[in-house]
């Protein structure tokens, strides 16, 4: 089982292709490689809708990974796809790649932030990202949600206790191990599988870190 594949691995085509039994969590396009995975692209477009309903136009990105990572890039379209439908015009310069680390998610805000038209919320594409980001926010005396609101993307157990509790779209992690076992080991003994890839669905879970009400 693979995990968070590159957007282009070919030693990852090159075994699929000699028949080592293999199942990734994400997504390959372009490859018959099989996989799990959650319906990202649709969890990040809901994640900006929800921005969106709470009355904001100008929204930045700050992605997960770089865009050589597949999952970057999908995040990223549900957040164009977000604008789109709103009429909202994408602005390049306020999309910026995380990689992993809270660190990556500090330095992408402050250079969101260093702009003259500085966006009124960001959506961070990872909720470990997201915690950079909000020391960033803090750090430059602004509050959260009043003057920036933040929505981030896997809901880790640390996202319900950070200050203010991040808002989040909830990954099915549990069904995506349970998933990608389950299909990795009917492959190991010869079986086919129904379908080259599965599709798990997300939830917008609603806390302070972008409503007002809460």
């Amino acid at each position: 089982v693979f995990s968070g594949p590159l957007q282009e691995d070919p030693m990852l085509t090159d075994l699929h292709e000699r028949g080592y039994p293999i199942m990734l969590m994400g997504q390959l396009p372009d490859t018959t490689i099989p996989y799990v995975d959650a319906h990202v692209e649709h969890g990040a477009q809901v994640a900006v809708e929800h921005l969106i309903n709470q009355g904001h136009t100008r929204i930045a990105l700050i992605t997960n990974a770089p865009f050589h990572y597949a999952t970057a890039r999908q995040r990223r379209d549900g957040y164009r796809k977000a604008l789109d439908s709103a009429n909202i015009r994408v602005d390049e310069t306020l999309i910026k790649e995380g990689d992993y680390t809270p660190f990556s998610g500090f330095a992408a805000m402050n250079a969101i932030l260093d702009q003259p038209n500085r966006p009124s919320a960001v959506f961070v594409a990872s909720d470990v990202v997201a915690i950079g980001a909000i020391q960033a926010v803090k750090q430059r005396g602004l509050r959260i949600p009043r003057d920036m609101a933040i929505i981030g993307f896997d809901d880790i157990p640390m996202a319900a206790y950070l200050d203010p509790p991040l808002s989040t779209i909830r990954l099915p992690a549990y069904g995506l191990g349970w998933a990608a076992g389950e299909r990795l080991i009917r492959l190991v003994f010869g079986e086919e599988i129904d379908a080259q890839g599965v599709l798990l669905g997300t939830e917008l879970v609603i806390r302070q870190s972008t409503s007002l009400n809460d």
